[in-house]
Formats: C-alpha cells, sequence, structure tokens
C-alpha cells in the first residue's frame, strides 16, 4: 500500500511540502476510524506541534530534515517515558546514522514519549486498546497506523504490549524491541525482578528481532551489567537502561545503513 503523500525517494524530506505528512495523517485517521468499534471514541492522530485530530483539520508538520533516505524510515512505537526514542531522535539528527524516525504510534495518551515525538516534530498517532471492541480490532488497526508511514524498520521502544499477528505478517522480520535481561534467560515483561531472585552476578539487556513469542526471537545484540551486592530492582534496571538505549541505538543505525537478515533462529546485520 502506498499512502497518499508517502515518498521513498531519497529527496523526500527537505524539499517535501508539509502536505505530505499531512497526507499521511489523514489517511492514518481514515484507516484507523475504520476499525472502530466503540461508539464515540475515536482514536487520536496528532501532528509534530501535538495538536490532536478527530477529522481532515489537522495542524501540518513539519518534513523531516535531513532528507529521509529510502532504506531508514523508522516508525517507533511507545507506551510511557520514552527514553528509547529520546536517544533514537538525537540519533536520527546525524545524517550518517542512516535513519529517521518518520512516525510515532502510542497505545496510550498524554504520555511524555508522545510530548517527545511532537517537540521533535514527529507525527503521532494514539491507538488505545479501550477505544475497540476487542484486541483483533486494536491489532488490525496499529497495524494500519504503522504501515500509513512505509517503515522499513519498526522499534518498539518501551512498548508494553504484545503486536498481534496482523502486524507480524505485514512486517515480517523487521521488528525490533529490547529486553532488560540477557535473552533467552528472564523473559516477560519482570525480567530484571527474575534475574535478581535466581541470584545471577550478571545481567545486561538484548536487542532482538520480534516474531510471535514472549522476548523469543532472533538475538541481534546483547550487553552485559554486572549486579551490585547492594542492587534492587530500581537501581539495576536504571543501569540496564542506560546500556539499553546505546545498544538500540548503535544495533537500528547499523540496520538502517546495512540492512538486516534473518534465517531461522539466527540474525544479522547486513547481507
Amino acid at each position: 500500500m502506498e499512502p497518499a503523500g508517502a515518498s521513498d525517494s531519497p529527496s523526500a524530506g527537505r524539499g517535501r511540502s508539509s502536505g505530505g505528512a499531512y497526507g499521511l495523517l489523514t489517511r492514518a485517521f481514515s484507516l484507523i476510524r475504520g476499525r472502530l468499534a466503540v461508539p464515540g471514541r475515536v482514536p487520536r492522530v496528532t501532528t509534530g506541534s501535538g495538536s490532536a485530530t478527530s477529522g481532515p483539520h489537522a495542524a501540518q508538520p513539519a518534513a523531516p530534515t535531513p532528507a529521509t533516505r529510502s532504506a531508514g524510515r523508522l516508525v517507533v512505537l511507545v507506551s510511557g517515558t520514552g527514553t528509547n526514542l529520546e536517544a533514537l531522535l538525537a540519533a536520527h539528527d546525524d545524517e550518517a546514522f542512516g535513519g529517521r524516525v518518520v512516525a510515532v504510534v502510542s497505545d496510550r495518551p498524554d504520555i511524555r514519549a508522545l510530548d517527545i515525538a511532537r517537540a521533535a516534530g514527529v507525527p503521532t498517532a494514539v491507538v488505545a486498546l479501550r477505544d475497540f471492541a476487542d484486541r483483533a480490532a486494536w491489532d488490525a488497526a496499529l497495524t494500519e497506523a504503522a504501515a500509513v508511514f512505509s517503515p522499513d524498520l519498526v522499534v518498539l521502544a518501551g512498548f508494553m504490549k504484545l503486536v498481534g499477528r496482523p502486524f507480524l505478517d505485514r512486517f515480517d522480520n523487521r521488528i525490533v524491541n529490547t529486553h532488560p535481561a540477557l535473552l533467552p534467560s528472564f523473559p516477560g515483561a519482570h525480567g530484571v525482578r527474575d534475574a535478581l531472585a535466581y541470584g545471577v552476578a550478571v545481567s545486561g539487556c538484548s536487542v532482538i528481532v520480534v516474531d510471535g513469542g514472549v522476548d523469543a526471537g532472533p538475538i541481534l545484540a546483547q550487553e552485559a551489567v554486572p549486579v551490585l551486592p547492594d542492587d534492587d530492582e530500581s537501581s539495576l534496571h536504571e543501569r540496564i537502561k542506560v546500556v539499553e538505549r546505546r545498544l538500540l541505538v548503535d544495533v537500528v543505525g547499523r540496520i538502517a545503513r546495512e540492512g538486516l537478515t534473518v534465517d531461522g533462529r539466527h540474525a544479522r546485520i547486513g547481507g
């Protein structure tokens, strides 16, 4: 699907009018509203300026600069404070990074991550589960909200829901996520707590390709973080987050520049 206003040419971006981004937002809204099943609730599609729209009259965000490269369109999914998103946005200002965040999609309204995206002039969309009659409708709407921006790579940056089969099928082997443990040990929502409870001397973080399991996809990169004698869940997690941000930016940039190959349980950056 090639939505109106979406250009993958190397010249798209600096020389493109903001109408292109506006067209994407309008189409995203139309697609999402088509999945809506709860009367009276409309998923929010907003511009980089932060103004919400439930119709075709959104304010027009500035086009990303420098130009978006066809090999580096990034859509980032968020649920919280946006520290990983913040790191990606800082990196994408460097043309050598190779990628550009073209949209941020959230499952929650009124979170810091959305404020960060809007301040950076990046279009945002909110697709909240409560706005849909069931999970299947939400899965379909989330898929369309990301697909309308034609991403080369989808980055789950603190996104706290599992993506469904429609999303996995649409972006097969083009979704990456982080986890605050050295997988395959301690998957799930409480990886740091579980690692501490087990008594490990070393924990860390992993960047993986997302598949249909829970933190079960092929591993792209890992880095160890020592567990200190007085660590609790909060202190260890904060140190892991510092490493996680750096590792995620490195992996996403390398994928944008060199590509990603997945062969069964093995994933590698480059051909």
